[in-house]
């Protein structure tokens, strides 16, 4: 249900201008957290409001609705919810009315803060967009739409910009969050198992089968399997191979260890090790990650680690997938680059035979895994930008609003 609208309203806060900051999703809380802690420093005497989580609400946010209504997973649920949102878009028009708001920074949530932007330009009220929906990926007519209400969009990666400005859009790239954030979880996490092998001894690798239930069951018994062919293989060359495989879900726990069982009654001489929330760590230790495709690759792009990209799906949602991509690739470590620098394997290929060779192509040749190593960290460097996004997007918006208040003074002068 719906919040009642506070009647609480006083002249004094609505003589005060404010700025209205709306996401609808965690990612987007953490990234308007970061925002506001340096927006506030460059435009402390603004009052921000709209919808966001504890991460903006520890900057002094308001929040008008609990960020957990808006989450939104599956086509199912978004209609079940469209009344309910309908009625939450339309409340916060209102608001931006009511409260004198000089603009919307709209964090990601594209379904919903697109057809906010083009309601709050009904009445007068520009809209900054910060996270460029995936139009390189699926409906890259969105790309018209944007240019029509969206008075600026921050992007996260470099390549992004390009695109817009190639389409007449004022677009600025600010850089990932997860360049700030990857050091910072990193020291939080676990220590990992001692005694792992040094490049000269032998290689570890990462078995990331992905945090959902729906990845995890589907990719775990490939990934296992892989890691029995590559245990013998490079044990038969006198060498050492330690394998590390992280997990973020707890219902999966008992599953994933009980399939961890299974594979040391088979092969009692393969070293595995389970590892509870440290997939960073696991990263960072591994010399090849055997991968769910997602966001997981992005961050192994970071860490520059050759990686084999595993994605295995029902037949029905690859179909559909297939219909709506435009991007040839899966992996977000391949579609920054432009090419597939690390070997994507779907659905059939999604084997041990198939990735083992894969695999050991990487671990036994040296030049490949260097040039393979070499991209990665050039894709890195040209479009993750550096660890002060937050900083850099407060700027533009700040510049954004001077630019307001100069066309004001402009308009105001006989």
């Amino acid at each position: 249900m719906v919040a009642k609208k506070r009647s609480s309203h006083s002249k004094s806060s609505k003589s005060s201008d404010s700025i209205l900051i709306l996401t609808g999703e965690h990612s987007g809380d953490l990234l308007g957290g970061d925002l506001l802690g340096e927006l506030k420093l460059l435009k402390p005497d603004f009052s921000y409001y709209g919808i966001g989580g504890d991460s903006m609400k520890a900057h002094g946010f308001e929040s008008l609705e609990d960020i957990e209504a808006l989450s939104v997973i599956g086509f199912s649920e978004a209609i079940k919810k469209y009344s309910f949102l309908k009625k939450v878009l339309f409340r916060i028009v209102e608001e931006a009315k009511f409260r004198n708001t000089k603009l919307a920074i709209l964090i990601d949530y594209p379904g919903f803060n697109l057809r906010l932007a083009a309601e709050l330009k009904k009445i007068g009220i520009p809209s900054v967009f910060y996270v460029s929906p995936q139009i390189w990926a699926w409906k890259f007519k969105r790309i018209f739409f944007i240019k029509e209400h969206i008075e600026l969009m921050l992007t996260l990666f470099r390549f992004e910009e390009s695109i817009y400005k190639e389409y007449g859009v004022n677009a600025k790239f600010v850089g990932h969050p997860l360049v700030k954030r990857i050091p910072e979880k990193l020291k939080k996490e676990s220590p990992l198992p001692s005694g792992l092998p040094h490049t000269d001894e032998g290689f570890v690798v990462g078995l990331l089968p992905g945090s959902r239930t729906g990845e995890i069951t589907k990719l775990l018994d490939p990934i296992l399997g892989t890691a029995v062919l590559l245990h013998r293989y490079i044990s038969s060359q006198g060498k050492k191979i330690v394998f590390l495989l992280p997990n973020i879900n707890s219902k999966q726990e008992t599953f994933i260890k009980q399939k961890l069982d299974e594979i040391k009654m088979e092969e009692p001489s393969i070293q595995i090790h389970y590892v509870w929330d440290g997939s960073l760590k696991v990263m960072n230790a591994s010399d090849l990650l055997l991968i769910a495709s997602g966001t997981a690759t992005l961050e192994g792009l970071y860490f520059e680690k050759p990686m084999v990209i595993l994605y295995k799906v029902s037949l029905f949602t690859y179909f559909i997938g297939s219909l709506l991509m435009k991007s040839k690739f899966i992996g977000l470590a391949n579609i920054l680059s432009g090419q597939e620098v690390c070997r994507e394997l779907t659905q059939n290929e999604c084997q041990p035979k198939y990735i083992f060779e894969e695999a050991k192509n990487i671990l036994d040749h040296s030049e490949f895994r260097n040039k393979m190593i070499r991209l990665l960290k050039e894709t890195k460097e040209r479009e993750l930008g550096t660890n002060n996004g937050g900083k850099l997007a407060a700027k533009e918006i700040s510049h954004f609003i001077d630019s307001l208040n100069d066309k004001e003074s402009h308009e105001d002068k006989p």
